[in-house]
């Protein structure tokens, strides 16, 4: 079983992101395997463990996911379905706070990878986010629902590579990035910027592509297709992976974020639904069933009591929306009078002989 996250980075869950930065800092340095020659092994996985908690909660969208689902909320933002190195997007953090330890080279064999992979990540195409609005309905029934995007793709020309005759750059020597050293009174300093030549590819082209000019990506208009998730709610988003802009480093995600419209009838507080309802009064007092719009077409009966009075709150239990766990919400029901038609002559006669059972009217003492 896999550690809870705030656990593994020693935070509480409200906890902030300074917070969360200091501890990683913290534990960054402590388990990094250089500093750890004697069991590199484990003080390396560990170090990966710590990372993989930092990279989900220092994202707010990750972190919602977790604190929602837990591991299985998160998984589906690995590209691999679990946690590796290529999922990590912070390692200018890790330069940041490694950077002068190591002497600039705290990527070089970490893990197997070189600069040149911690730069293609760096260099991942950007995410699109979409806002799909949705009904109840379509919640309830987990309809699909199709949107536009328009993004950037590579280059069927070039393959994406920009154009031909690619060489390595000269001025950072293929790795896309330079280093700059400064003295003060205070020693040397070595700090690591992207290469403005090559623009942290690590490459050059002699001959650009006609058709993409040389970027090596073209826009598209696609139509995305998805299925509503169960029991989501206002807020909550869905991420698909590699569906976003292409660049060099690997494709971004499209975050889908769902937007609720207002219901006719309904009001949803979480997976509960609450309806309003006008009832007669001769149902109230000798009891029945009243039907409410069903949101999968067809309609919900619901059982009242005799003597019910208005208003009155009747509880469906299971009968409100699908939670992600396969439970349900409740129903609850407000009865209010319906309002007679008083100008009818016959109606009139039978409210007048009413009145003879009904007595008069008595306070109501209030609840202690």
């Amino acid at each position: 079983m896999k550690k809870d996250y705030y656990e593994v980075l020693g935070v509480s869950k409200g906890a902030s992101p300074d917070e969360i930065k200091r501890a990683y800092r913290e534990l960054a340095k402590q388990y990094h395997p250089d500093m750890n020659p004697e069991n590199k092994k484990a003080a390396g996985e560990k170090f990966k463990e710590v990372s993989e908690a930092y990279e989900v909660l220092v994202d707010p969208k990750k972190k919602q996911l977790y604190d929602q689902y837990g591991h299985a909320g998160v998984s589906q933002t690995f590209r691999g379905g679990g946690f590796s190195w290529d999922d990590f997007h912070h390692f200018d953090d890790l330069q940041d706070i490694l950077g002068n330890l190591f002497g600039g080279s705290v990527f070089e064999d970490l893990f197997g990878m070189s600069r040149r992979s911690t730069r293609q990540r760096a260099r991942r195409g950007g995410d699109i986010h979409v806002i799909l609005k949705v009904s109840l309905e379509d919640i309830v029934t987990r309809a699909k629902k199709k949107f536009r995007i328009n993004r950037h793709e590579a280059c069927s020309a070039c393959g994406g590579l920009g154009g031909h005759d690619i060489m390595a750059c000269l001025q950072c020597a293929g790795r896309g990035q330079v280093q700059t050293q400064t003295r003060s009174i205070f020693g040397t300093f070595t700090s690591v910027s992207t290469c403005p030549k090559c623009q942290g590819k690590g490459q050059v082209v002699k001959n650009p592509c006609t058709k993409c000019h040389g970027a090596g990506k073209i826009k598209k208009a696609r139509s995305i297709e998805i299925q509503i998730p169960q029991g989501v709610a206002h807020g909550q988003y869905i991420v698909l992976n590699g569906e976003g802009h292409y660049a060099n480093g690997g494709k971004g995600s499209i975050i889908v974020e769902f937007e609720e419209k207002p219901h006719e009838y309904y009001e949803r507080r979480k997976y509960d639904l609450y309806i309003k309802v006008n009832v007669p009064y001769s149902t109230l007092i000798n009891g029945g069933a009243v039907n409410v719009p069903g949101l999968n077409g067809k309609k919900e009966t619901v059982k009242i009591r005799k003597g019910s009075g208005a208003p009155e709150i009747v509880r469906a239990r299971g009968k409100g929306m699908l939670r992600p766990d396969g439970g349900r919400g409740d129903l609850y029901v407000e009865l209010n009078l319906m309002p007679l038609k008083t100008k009818n002559k016959q109606v009139q006669k039978i409210i007048e002989e009413l009145k003879e059972f009904e007595g008069s009217s008595v306070p109501i003492k209030k609840r202690n």
